[in-house]
């Protein structure tokens, strides 16, 4: 599987990409979402996702109850180049899900490294994923809503242009989503299908299924994060993580990695193995007395643990030959004392 290096992350390597993803869980406060970008360092995240929402970018007339809605998501357009500089600064990656067409033109005015184009956009707007497959930019796709078809015509695009740099994450798009509907495999079928990193956006409670959804083979997590599941947005509910659930799927993700990793040492038992293993090795006693020039049986043998002695793995040395002097039961049996 190639690897896709964005800002020196190479996505599909031994580390796995995290997003926190905050949504809408800044409510239109900066100093909110600048905490939020905070916390989010400091659990040890390694990129910052919003998205780029306007009412009246996306909507003609719309009923109260869709305009009530969309005003909770929205994301104000100044606030693109003040919050890259911001992350910038924190040493994580920005980036944001561009819903509407002068939104690519501001990230690209703010030289984001990275694009997701959410569901909601590879399954309903195909003009959003040529503009952003032609900047030749790292792009996330995610599922959700978006059918293998429309997955498929999303990726002959990106290949139109000659931008390899994709990335498919396999998303429910049910808030929260039961375990028993998530169907992890079919990360691994776009793997095989395309051959590029693939990974997984959660919108389960909990962090166990993402930290499955490593183990399967995910090279990009996205998880919903906010400062307080109590926060009056949409997306701050019971499948976003806070602060410290974020932190510990980011601890739980790279200990799942070193379990993974170097798996090539393990066709050999490791050092401290390989010292237990001789402490408790089974050596060769005789189990009653052998007269001088009496020929060693099976039945004159057992078999005990000792730092000390013949290992029992070489009893067929044993049997069989003659002893040189009187052994007494207890004793070792050692090749001094044969012929």
């Amino acid at each position: 599987m190639r690897t896709i290096n964005v800002n020196g992350f190479e996505i599909g390597g031994d580390k796995t990409f995290i997003i926190a993803d905050i949504g809408s869980n800044h409510k239109q406060n900066l100093s909110l979402a600048k905490e939020s970008i905070c916390a989010a360092v400091e659990a040890g995240a390694n990129a910052i996702k919003f998205q780029s929402i306007q009412l009246n970018r996306l909507y003609l007339n719309p009923d109260k109850k869709t305009a009530d809605f969309v005003k909770q998501l929205e994301f104000p357009e100044e606030w693109h180049r003040e919050l890259k500089s911001f992350c910038d600064e924190r040493n994580i990656l920005f980036f944001s899900s561009p819903t509407y067409l002068k939104a690519v033109d501001l990230l690209e005015e703010v030289n984001v490294p990275l694009y997701k184009l959410a569901s909601a956009q590879v399954g309903t707007f195909p003009q959003i994923v040529e503009k952003v497959a032609s900047l030749q930019k790292p792009t996330i796709f995610s599922t959700g809503i978006a059918g293998y078809e429309e997955i498929a015509k999303a990726v002959n695009v990106f290949k139109k242009y000659g931008n390899n740099n994709f990335i498919i994450l396999h998303c429910n798009s049910i808030y929260p989503t039961p375990p028993d509907r998530v169907n992890l495999q079919l990360m691994n079928t776009y793997k095989s299908m395309f051959g590029n990193p693939v990974g997984f956006s959660d919108h389960t409670d909990g962090i166990h299924i993402a930290c499955a959804a490593v183990a399967l083979g995910a090279s990009v997590i996205e998880k919903h994060f906010t400062l307080n599941r109590d926060l009056d947005t949409p997306d701050s509910s019971s499948f976003a993580s806070d602060a410290k659930e974020l932190a510990e799927l980011v601890k739980q993700i790279r200990d799942i990695e070193a379990a993974k990793n170097n798996f090539t040492e393990r066709l050999n038992i490791q050092p401290e193995e390989k010292s237990f293993k001789e402490s408790i090795a089974y050596k060769i006693i005789a189990q009653s007395d052998i007269h001088k020039s009496e020929i060693i049986t099976e039945q004159h043998l057992q078999y005990l643990r000792s730092p000390y002695g013949v290992d029992c793995k070489e009893a067929s040395n044993i049997i069989g030959k003659s002893a040189l002097q009187e052994i007494k039961a207890g004793d070792f049996i050692t090749y001094e004392c044969i012929r």
